[in-house]
């Protein structure tokens, strides 16, 4: 345990914290390089070797109890990485949405159960507003394949897509995507609606508008759908509805199919309370791998801290609406992090981020280094979300300031709770820095 200082409001010092810090990075028993969390059932980042392919697979659910759903998904996600030539051991990240009041410790015991005797990746873990179908539990997950597997890597099954770096493989409405980085990569913030979409009660219409947003997007970077190999939607719950309409996916989903030449990429769908306040109860994000590598790193560009990254958006926004990822650069799957027990509510944001910046620069990089910032709060207040103006605070302390301009691609999404009564946790891909003799 090291002593910590951490920053609140404009970037001032405030206090001592002390924080569990990443140990030194070293291989797993699968040769990927891990940064453990000291006392804690998951790594704090995992990192996958330049060009690495990548099996990314989303949706993967679990019903029933808690200790029953969480060992279900987990072990339908083992299948999953086995039907492609995977095991445990090459988990890069997981992800889990929960619903709301499912016993945390009893999905920390399967956690702990199937990941015996290998290595945990890293972990992020929310409680939902709701999960489709019946679910307790939905998890989605990327892990690597070794180095040596070859290029393509060949994955018994696997269907090819419109684009040479990306082949799917398993069910067809939700399938393992297998993904080269030998071209870079390509991550958004998250997409709301249009303020002005026509009839605002329709779930479809919001759905269809994010998407809408985020094939500009890909179109203004010379992307098509048939480069996306990852969607995460999350539908907000709307006045005077009694169950959030995921069935609404299904049509836009379609959609998407006929727009990538009937090789839709692997989603998860599940609901949180999300931006609902503004009027808009759709928020939708991709992942994308280029078929070429991007122009944008042809010539050096003086302004990028990280020769390997590449943000793109509006330049009055305060966040980036994308990060262009170089061809074979090492990447960060950087596990949420919460802030210590105890903190109070308002100083949790502060404490988080300090963590989190702490562990980033024991990989050797900053918060210039991280790509893709992915933030899930709890309001709290009878009058709204009170906690909203402290996350900004911090975020623009350490963010888009005269000092930092870095901007991120970031989706900031409430949800209904956090492990520990906690009120924010914060995750992110991180691009290193190229490393010096």
């Amino acid at each position: 345990m090291t002593n910590q200082v951490w920053r609140f409001g404009c970037g001032v010092i405030c206090a001592l914290a002390m924080t569990m810090l990443l140990g030194p990075g070293a291989p797993s028993a699968a040769g990927q390089r891990v940064y453990p969390v000291d006392g804690a059932p998951y790594a704090g980042a995992v990192v996958s070797a330049p060009g690495a392919t990548l099996a990314v697979v989303g949706g993967v659910t679990g019903e029933g109890s808690a200790a029953d759903a969480s060992a279900q998904a987990l072990s339908a996600l083992a299948s999953r990485l086995e039907a492609v030539g995977l095991d445990r051991s090459r988990l890069l990240r997981v992800r889990a949405a929960l619903e709301p009041g499912t016993d945390f410790g009893a999905w920390n015991e399967a956690w702990n159960s199937h990941f015996d005797g290998v290595t945990p990746p890293a972990r992020t873990m929310v409680y939902a507003t709701s999960l489709p179908a019946g679910a307790t539990v939905v998890l989605d997950a990327v892990a690597s394949y070794p180095a040596d597997a070859g290029h393509p890597v060949a994955v018994t099954g696997a269907r090819d897509t419109l684009n040479p770096h990306l082949r799917l493989a398993g069910s067809v409405p939700n399938p393992t995507a297998i993904v080269s980085t030998r071209t870079g990569l390509f991550l958004t913030s998250g997409a709301l609606p249009g303020r002005d979409i026509g009839d605002s009660t329709s779930m479809e219409v919001h759905m269809r508008s994010s998407m809408n947003s985020l094939g500009r997007n890909l179109t203004g970077q010379g992307l098509h759908w048939s480069d996306v190999f990852f969607v995460r939607v999350m539908p907000t719950p709307q006045p005077g509805r009694a169950d959030v309409d995921f069935d609404a996916w299904a049509p836009v989903h379609e959609t998407l199919g006929e727009l990538t030449g009937g090789t839709r990429p692997p989603y998860t769908l599940w609901s949180a309370p999300g931006f609902g306040a503004s009027g808009r109860f759709s928020e939708i994000e991709i992942w994308a791998v280029p078929a070429a590598p991007s122009a944008v790193f042809a010539a050096a560009d003086p302004a990028a801290v990280n020769p390997r990254l590449r943000m793109s958006g509006n330049p009055r926004s305060f966040i980036a609406s994308g990060a262009m990822v170089a061809p074979n650069a090492e990447l960060a799957w950087m596990s949420g992090v919460v802030a210590p027990q105890g903190t109070p509510p308002e100083q949790e944001s502060a404490r988080a981020v300090a963590i989190f910046e702490e562990r980033v620069s024991q990989m050797g990089a900053t918060l210039a280094d991280v790509a893709e910032l992915r933030v899930y709060r709890v309001a709290r207040g009878t009058e709204g979300d009170d906690l909203a103006a402290a996350w900004n605070e911090v975020y623009g302390a350490e963010w888009n300031n005269e000092m930092q301009p870095h901007k991120p691609v970031r989706t900031n999404y409430l949800v209904d709770s956090l492990p520990g009564g906690r009120h924010v946790e914060v995750e992110a891909i991180v691009v290193l820095p190229p490393r010096g003799f």
